[in-house]
This record gives C-alpha cells, structure tokens and sequence, in this order.
C-alpha cells in the first residue's frame, strides 16, 4: 500500500509540473502576441490617436494611450505569474525527486538566482 501512495503522489506531481509547463508557454505565446502589438502602436500606428482593438469577442475604437497600458500591464501581470509558476514548478521538482529516492540536490542545483546590478 505504501509503494501504491507513493507512486500516486510521483504521478501527482509530475502531472502538476507538466500542467505549469504547459501554462508557461501558453503565458509565454500571449506575451509575444503583447510585445508585437506594442511594436506595431509604435511603428505603424504611431499617427493614430485611436486604434481598433480585439477585446474577446468586441471590436472596440479606443484611445491608443488606453490600449498600450492596458497591454503593459498584461505584461506585468503575465511576467508575474510567470515567475510565479516557475517558482513553484522548481519546488515541485525538488519534491518528485525526493519522493523518487534522491535527497533533493540534484534539483536544488537548478535553483539559482540570477545575480542583479546594485
């Protein structure tokens, strides 16, 4: 029964860890798509004062000071949760191998942080 639970909580979490990948690239595509809109409201419609924007399933004429905070603010958002999800995936990984016999540092190695400018 013990071996039976523990291949369970395996299978939990390494379904856990795929979800969040899979959540990442999704995050990630939606980021690009932002980062492309921001480029086009500089480059080529840089003239206009208010641009036609896809809201779900509304086409909507708003100003294009709106739209480009609305989108860096999605950027935030979603840079966030990003890191987020990473975060917890790293501790994820840390417990599946644990759970697999190790003793955790082989994925303690992949959590390093990035140095910053001071």
């Amino acid at each position: 029964m013990e071996l039976l639970s523990n291949f369970q909580k395996r299978e939990i979490i390494a379904e856990e860890i795929l979800t969040n990948k899979e959540l990442i690239v999704d995050y990630d595509r939606r980021r690009n798509s932002n980062r492309e809109a921001l480029s086009k409201l500089k480059k080529e419609l840089s003239s206009e004062k208010k641009v036609w924007v896809n809201l779900g399933d509304l086409f909507v004429k708003m100003p294009k000071q709106n739209i480009e905070t609305m989108i860096r603010k999605d950027q935030e958002t979603l840079d966030s949760e990003i890191t987020d999800i990473r975060e917890a995936m790293k501790e994820k990984v840390v417990e599946l191998e644990k759970l697999e016999g190790g003793d955790g540092s082989k994925a303690k190695a992949f959590q390093l942080k990035a140095m910053t400018k001071t």
